[in-house]
């Protein structure tokens, strides 16, 4: 295996990232043996009650915090009020609390996995899920909508220890020996904890499962180091830290592959699980490959550039798509562009539609917004070649990239400036296609791939690349 020590390509951190403030919620996670965590809390002030700022759901619909965490403090209670969890007392304001956690490692709706399991006994704690804030009555909490984004509550700095002592954590790119620490809401992210060495390259550190099939582990070994070297010599570093990949293997219990993946600060998390990835196969070596192609991807588009506005999403995860498609093209001459091309035109046929793009993610049309995301940036790809025969999509964003890094933003009006800079023919329509829909989805798509030099034909209500 490529595994090179940690200690290789980086020095031991101090433990603490950021000293506290006046009026500090203090939060220490401890390892506590046999598969136990202690998670103790010192609030900045008493109050009635506080109430844990992210509150989904396990799978099943109920929460997971009463699933995996006790409270040992007498007379506290974790209870669900309303959308939410919330530390309550017996009538006495809470200062601190003592609560005894076994880890909860299965996904919850809409939100990260609380705690990613690795099978060695490391862990990857997500940081966020920790952050409470008080309430002034404990009625108050049934007031509370389930997202908070826009709504004005009581915010009180955090600070958060996780320690393990005698162990390596990883955080924010760098090493930690025994213990790290952070303010919670500034570093969505996760931090590893356990024996697993390092996967690391100038352009990129990985923890890779070792209990992942020998195949899936030597392949990430050796492809993702590329993957990242590559995606950084056409588009110049990513912004903040090294990019960190957390791989982890959930087993062999569910029937088929389960590829799994969430972008966070400086970080993909990936979860690959199934029966069926035991063995090897052709199309799940290059499903494997895509994936690690796309989310990797996200540290470009998503990271160094992002979008204000989920209805924008359609321009990340698009790029994301043909960005992986590329590189897996480079690397393996041999793997089926076109077959993943035509799939998103289809896609986008089918989902979107003749409804607007831009209300795909209010829709719940979430595949919309990657296979027509994907079909613009085959559009603006062909653009870029007609101007310049040696052009492909890596040069188009870096046009994209390159001016709004400092402001780290893109938006639907950047891309289309971009597009008819480059050349792009179609700009208005495509602004029509986003934000008003178009009656004949079909006949927009063949129009604007053939406008910008994408060779199609049409087959009935179908657009295929020639």
């Amino acid at each position: 295996m490529l595994i090179l020590l940690l200690a290789l390509v980086c020095g031991f951190a101090t433990p603490t990232l950021a000293r506290p403030v006046k009026a500090t919620t203090e939060v220490v996670l401890t390892r506590d043996g046999d598969g136990d965590w202690l998670l103790e809390y010192r609030f900045a002030r008493v109050a009635p009650a506080w109430f844990f700022v992210r509150s989904a759901n396990a799978l099943d619909g109920k929460p997971w915090r009463p699933q995996s965490w006790r409270v040992e403090t007498p007379g506290v209670r974790l209870e669900r009020i309303g959308h939410h969890d919330v530390l309550t007392g017996d009538g006495t304001p809470l200062k601190t609390v003592r609560i005894r956690v076994r880890p909860y490692s299965d996904p919850v709706q809409a939100d990260y996995q609380p705690v990613l399991a690795f099978s060695d006994g490391g862990v990857g704690v997500y940081t966020d899920h920790h952050l409470a804030a008080p309430l002034s009555t404990i009625a108050a909490a049934r007031d509370l909508p389930a997202d908070l984004n826009g709504v004005a509550f009581d915010q009180v700095p955090t600070q958060f220890t996780l320690r393990d002592p005698g162990k390596t954590l990883l955080f924010n790119g760098r090493r930690h020996r025994g213990s790290v620490r952070l303010m919670l809401d500034q570093h969505q992210s996760y931090v590893y904890s356990g024996p697993a060495r390092a996967l690391a390259t100038p352009a990129f550190v990985g923890i890779i499962d070792p209990g992942l099939p020998a195949w899936a582990r030597d392949e990430l070994n050796r492809f993702t180091p590329r993957l990242f070297d590559y995606y950084t010599a056409r588009l110049g570093r990513p912004a903040g830290t090294r990019p960190t990949l957390l791989a982890s293997w959930g087993g062999t219990t569910l029937p088929g592959v389960s590829l799994g993946g969430s972008v966070l600060d400086g970080m993909v998390v990936m979860n690959l699980e199934g029966a069926a990835m035991v063995d090897p196969q052709p199309a799940l070596l290059a499903q494997t490959r895509w994936f690690i192609g796309h989310e990797g991807a996200h540290f470009w588009m998503g990271q160094t550039v992002r979008t204000a506005r989920r209805s924008a999403a359609w321009m990340t995860e698009g790029a994301a798509d043909i960005m992986a498609v590329r590189a897996l093209a480079h690397f393996y001459p041999d793997y089926d562009a076109r077959g993943r091309l035509q799939k998103s035109i289809d896609d986008c046929i089918a989902i979107n539609g003749s409804k607007p793009l831009s209300g795909a993610f209010e829709r719940g049309e979430h595949r919309a917004n990657y296979a027509c995301g994907a079909v613009l940036m085959m559009a603006a790809e062909g653009a870029a070649r007609k101007r310049d025969p040696r052009a492909d999509l890596f040069t188009w964003l870096c046009t994209l990239i390159d001016p709004n890094r400092k402001a780290g933003v893109v938006t639907p009006d950047h891309w289309l400036t971009v597009f008819a800079a480059s050349g792009g023919a179609g700009a208005e329509q495509v602004r029509s296609f986003l934000d008003r829909g178009m009656p004949d989805p079909a006949a927009f798509i063949a129009e604007l791939l053939e406008a910008n030099g994408v060779a199609v034909r049409r087959d009935g209500a179908r657009v295929i690349l020639t």
